[in-house]
């Protein structure tokens, strides 16, 4: 293996020091905190203690929350990707001259505040808002119902959030498709479908697993659409870390249940990106060997 020039690492010095002293110090922090039961204010001291730990492990109360943050977010990444695709291959596809509008529109949700956002999707959830009177114009409902404050609403506000990194995934990663391939293979006659399965998609996998990822994370540890759109108290995990630590002042039960989380989310991610680079290269190459 060759080692990087000496000026490679002089120019990535400054990130490594920055995820270092913003990232790494306040991460480190906090996690020893959980290992202490210091007063309120105080910093972590004396001996280290697993008793913040026994009381997460030992209350299913804290599973629940940790099983429904991941359940949740797995199926917004669902729905993203399952909105997101179509739309990036929409982009790519069909779309040339308006795809800088269309691009404008897909980050708008990373343009604007997600506070703001969220917000916004109170004015249009709410009992009176412009979905629920949508909904009694075609007919569909007599009366309103509840939308915010559920777990629909949490859905629909992270999805909201998530969409535009699986869509921006996605299309770069089909832009980074050979139009001679495609080509190639109508030449050859195979006819669209079959063009898409066995070029397109494989080619674009790449794009889906990152976007994936992205949303995934974006899902597990995003704080304002639960609370803003979300019933009142610890519905997701991230509020569940708030309410620990800003209203209960228990910061080393928050430090706890923010290093679960952080466990968790690592986890899964790590698990999700070995599969895919074990069935997701055998796919690949079953398909390539099929092509030839």
């Amino acid at each position: 293996m060759t080692r990087p020039p000496p000026l490679a690492l002089a120019l990535l010095a400054p990130a490594v020091l920055l995820l270092v002293v913003l990232l790494a110090l306040p991460l480190g922090y906090l996690i020893n905190f959980s290992f202490h039961e210091a007063p309120i204010g105080q910093a972590a001291g004396g001996a280290a203690t697993l008793a913040n730990y026994r009381e997460i492990f030992s209350d299913a109360y804290y599973a629940k929350v940790l099983f429904k943050t991941i359940w949740m977010s797995a199926l917004v990444t669902v729905i993203a990707l399952g909105v997101g695709y179509p739309m990036a291959y929409f982009m790519w596809r069909w779309v040339r001259r308006s795809r800088g509008v269309l691009t404008v529109i897909v980050l708008s949700p990373i343009l604007v505040s997600i506070v703001v956002s969220a917000f916004g999707w109170t004015v249009l959830l709410g009992t009176h808002g412009l979905v629920n009177k949508a909904l009694i114009a075609i007919g569909l409902i007599a009366r309103p119902i509840k939308i915010m404050h559920t777990d629909a609403a949490i859905l629909i506000g992270l999805t909201h959030v998530a969409l535009p990194f699986v869509i921006l995934s996605v299309l770069a990663a089909l832009e980074r498709i050979d139009p001679m391939l495609k080509e190639a293979a109508r030449t050859l006659g195979a006819p669209r479908w079959q063009v898409f399965r066995h070029v397109v998609l494989p080619l674009s996998l790449p794009g889906i697993v990152s976007g994936t990822t992205l949303a995934f994370s974006l899902s597990m540890a995003t704080y304002v659409a639960p609370a803003v759109l979300g019933g009142s108290g610890a519905n997701f995990i991230s509020t569940m870390i708030y309410h620990q630590l800003i209203v209960l002042l228990e910061w080393p039960l928050g430090a706890a249940v923010a290093a679960m989380l952080l466990v968790s989310a690592l986890g899964i991610v790590f698990l999700y990106l070995r599969l895919w680079s074990i069935f997701g290269g055998v796919a690949l190459h079953g398909r390539a060997h099929a092509a030839t």
